[in-house]
Order: structure tokens, then C-alpha cells, then sequence
């Protein structure tokens, strides 16, 4: 670990020597060292490093003032040293809001949103409310999932304007719709809501459910959320389920755009009680400039599991299912973490997709920020509060399995925007269209759709949370760590 972090040091420090044409001085204002370390960063930890001529080690030589100054801000600069085949890198110049986010708190209405195109190719949306986080602002004003809304403080949602009218206002105005006929008519309802910071636990719901003689645990999952507190929660979960006896899984991940590499290893190793001493949930792949390294990097080369030996910590023993099958629930929403739990348990236990394509994210990020070793140290750079999250890696199963970049495919498909004019069923209720599906092909019982074909497509709406964090909080040991609980 300690020469890894001489070697970081020792490349960022060739970095900004070469960043001015003055040996002596460093860049000469608050955007050049933004720049400078944006650069840095990339061309040591991007998996695209080699594709993108920009990164090239070349680019480091006298000139590079002149290089970064021909950008007009960090973000542009950023922007033009993304590779072409990458969704899901990203630059923020708040580190401490996008820390916050990968814990579950953000400001927040207290709602998740599905945003819909009225007809088909059409520019025109409406939202619909997917879940209530309880306690938050729309949960006290009383909306309920699947309401239909699409006027935002008298305006039109549009493929152009939504992202102004919905995230990037504190407070607003909705005008509540119903949908007849695949139509939405507004009504006359109107709910104002103010943002508050919210922290939205990533256990959702668990129940165990009774069904045609059999139990069945559910859990709805959220986020792959690091956290000691919410890691021992899901465990007192798991002990709830084998203390039921459950004889079938049903994970909800249709609402999870990802989060942390430790956490869905924790939750792998709980929904595969076999796992063995040497058994692995996947591999990951860096670039070569970072492989070269791999005396320092072995520890993130591969992601074994936690295995049935009995590992504990503090005392807390996992609690591990012992079943050969399990139903997964999944959305366009559905990512990175998520994807990796589907290829990881797929070699160990029959895995059958329930609702709709995944995203399709098989790469890894991390928090990068501008300091001497790129965490967040006693070398942090005053100056700015700049951070990006690149992708570093190619995330692999234990087979070497990685194609999934267009999605998992359901094997049985159905999607909620097909139910939206009856109204959608509260989670965890048996009539829930995805949960019916579900609990039908492990009972056998036959499966009827009360709801007709609809045209509606789905727009995805890219999150901050939609990655898989390889290297997460202000240190690389969650990652170096053989550990059960942080």
C-alpha cells in the first residue's frame, strides 16, 4: 500500500512540474491546478487512457499551460478527454455534496421519479412517482406512488426542459394527470414541494411472504450504500429470512443504479451460502499503465466472497441463505452494483430477471481528488473543491463474463408504465405487477397481466449514484480490507 502511494506521488508530482514552463513554479491560478489535476488523474487511473490522444504521456512537456488554457473550464477541459465508448464518467466541483450522495443523503422532494415520452420519439413527458421516501416532503403532502404529473410550475415537461424543472430547483409546483386510454388529462390538483436533505435508507422494504404454502423473501434494495450501520441492518435481514425458513428469494434491485464494489460483495456472500475459500464474485481489469503496477494492485484484482467458514466481525457472524435459485426484479434503472450482483451470482445459482433491461455498466469508478496520492488526505488542495469519477476498470464475473454493456435482458418482461393507468400497487403488495410475476413462476400458479400493451417509453435519467465504487470513502481500504462490516 505504502509503495502504491509513492508511485501515485511520484507521478503526479512529474505531473505539475511539467504543467508550466517555469520549473520553479507550479500552474499560476486556481483553474490551471484544477486542470492540471483533472489530467493527472486521468492519465494514471483512465481505462481509456491509451484510446484518447489527449492522455497521451506526450502531452506533459513544456506546451501544457498552453493545452489546458485552450479549455474554458475544468468541466470542458474534462469533457474533451472522455472516450467516446464511455457513458459514465463525470466531474463535479462539489466532493463534499457527491460524498454525501454515495451515503444516501442529498437534498431531496422525497420522491424517485419515472419520467415517460407521451408518444412514441415524442418530446413531450410526464412523470410518474416510482416510490416515497417516508417522512419527506411528498410523503407529508400526501403523494403516493404511481401518481402521474406533467407540469412543473405551470410548464410543460419536454425531453429539453426537464432536467431544469426537476433537479435543479429547490422547490416547485406540480400539476397532478390521469391517464384514460393512454392519454394524460391534467387535473385540477396542484402540490407545491420544497427540497429538504434527506437520508434514504437503501433498505427499502423487506418482508417474508406467504404464498401457495411456500415463504418467499423480499427485499427491496436501493443503493449499495458503504456504511457500517445499514451493512449490519441487511444482516439482521438475512437472519430474519433464515429464521422464517424461506424457501425462494425475490431481490428488488429495479431501482438501484449501483454504488459500492464492498457492499455488493457483502450482499452476495449473503444470498450465496455456499461460497467456498477461494470462490470469487468477479475479477477487475485496469488499464496498462495501471497494471504495471500490479504488485501494489493484487488487491483489487480480484472480489472474492465471503466464504461459509464462519468469517466474522466484532463478534457479528453473516447471515447467509443456503438456496439454489433466486428472482431478481429489474428496470432501465437498474445498474452497475446491480449488473455486477446478476453476473456474479449467475456461475453459483440459477438467476431468473423479472421487468425490464438493465443499463448495461460494466465498468468501475473512483473518487479521484487533487491531492499528492488522489484521496482525500492531509494533501488536499485548499483551493478548489473539485473531484472527478472516472471509470477505471472493466468489471468482470468469476467465468471472465463482461458483456453486458447493452443491458441484461428479463427472461420474463414487464414493465410498470404498462399499469400506470390503473394505478401501480404499493410495493411488497402481492398484486405489485413485478412482485406478482415473480411469486407466479415460483409457485407455479398461473400469471394474468391486468393491464393492455402501452406505447409509453421510458426515458432514462442518467444519477450520481448510477456507478460502481471500487474505491470508496476517504481511503483505499474498504477495497485493501478482507473485512465483513467497515
Amino acid at each position: 500500500m505504502k509503495s502504491f502511494k509513492l508511485v501515485l506521488a511520484a507521478l503526479v508530482l512529474l505531473g505539475s512540474i511539467s504543467c508550466s514552463n517555469d520549473d520553479n513554479a507550479g500552474p499560476s491560478s486556481v483553474d490551471q491546478e484544477i486542470k492540471s489535476f483533472v489530467w493527472s488523474g486521468m492519465n494514471l487511473f483512465y481505462y481509456w487512457q491509451s484510446d484518447v490522444p489527449n492522455l497521451d504521456d506526450s502531452k506533459a512537456t513544456i506546451g501544457f499551460d498552453e493545452f489546458i488554457d485552450g479549455y474554458s473550464s475544468p468541466e470542458s477541459f474534462f469533457d474533451d478527454l472522455i472516450y467516446r465508448d464511455d457513458r459514465f464518467s463525470w466531474i463535479v466541483d462539489d466532493f463534499e455534496e457527491l460524498e454525501a450522495s454515495f451515503q444516501g443523503v442529498s437534498k431531496s422532494f422525497g420522491y424517485e421519479l419515472g419520467l415517460v415520452r407521451e408518444t412514441p420519439g415524442g418530446d413531450d413527458l410526464f412523470a410518474f412517482i416510482e416510490y416515497i421516501i417516508p417522512g419527506g416532503p411528498a410523503d407529508q403532502a400526501g403523494l403516493t406512488r404511481g401518481m402521474v404529473f406533467n407540469q412543473v410550475d405551470g410548464t410543460r415537461l419536454t425531453i429539453d426542459n426537464y432536467i431544469s424543472l426537476l433537479f435543479e430547483s429547490d422547490s416547485y409546483t406540480i400539476r397532478l394527470a390521469n391517464i384514460e386510454n393512454d392519454d394524460i388529462n391534467q387535473t385540477n390538483d396542484e402540490i407545491s414541494l420544497v427540497a429538504v436533505e434527506l437520508t434514504e435508507n437503501p433498505i427499502f422494504l423487506s418482508d417474508v411472504i406467504e404464498v401457495e404454502g411456500q415463504k418467499v423473501g423480499y427485499l427491496v434494495y436501493n443503493q449499495f450504500i458503504n456504511s457500517n450501520a445499514y451493512h449490519e441492518e441487511l444482516n439482521n435481514v438475512f437472519g430474519e429470512f433464515n429464521a422464517e425458513g424461506i424457501s425462494d428469494m425475490v431481490l428488488d434491485l429495479r431501482y438501484n443504479g449501483g454504488g459500492s464494489l464492498t457492499t455488493s460483495r457483502i450482499l452476495a456472500s449473503m444470498l450465496n451460502g455456499g461460497a467456498g475459500a477461494n470462490d470469487l464474485l468477479g475479477t477487475i481489469i485496469y488499464n496498462e499503465k495501471l497494471a504495471e503496477f500490479n504488485a501494489d494492485l493484487t488487491f483489487l484484482s480480484s472480489v472474492p466472497l465471503f466464504n461459509n467458514q464462519g468469517e466474522q466481525t466484532s463478534s457479528i457472524s453473516m447471515n447467509r441463505l443456503n438456496l439454489n435459485r433466486i428472482y431478481i426484479l429489474i428496470s432501465g434503472s437498474s445498474a452497475s452494483a446491480s449488473e455486477f450482483i446478476i453476473a456474479g451470482l449467475d456461475p453459483f445459482m440459477n438467476v431468473t430477471l423479472v421487468g425490464d433491461t438493465t443499463v448495461g455498466k460494466n465498468v468501475g469508478s473512483v473518487t479521484l481528488y487533487d491531492s499528492e496520492d488522489f484521496l482525500k488526505s492531509e494533501t488536499l488542495n485548499p483551493n478548489h473543491t473539485y473531484a472527478i469519477q472516472p471509470i477505471i476498470s472493466q468489471i468482470a464475473n468469476s467465468v471472465g463474463f463482461t458483456d453486458y454493456i447493452d443491458g441484461f435482458a428479463p427472461d420474463s418482461r414487464v414493465r410498470e408504465v404498462e399499469f400506470l393507468e390503473d394505478g401501480l400497487a404499493p410495493l411488497g403488495e402481492l398484486s405489485e405487477p413485478l412482485l406478482a410475476e415473480a411469486l407466479g413462476m415460483i409457485t407455479g400458479a398461473a400469471r394474468s397481466r391486468q393491464s393492455a400493451y402501452s406505447h409509453f417509453e421510458k426515458v432514462r435519467i442518467k444519477k450520481v449514484r448510477e456507478q460502481t465504487i471500487l474505491l470508496d470513502g476517504e481511503s483505499l481500504s474498504p477495497v485493501l480490507r478482507d473485512m465483513l462490516f467497515q
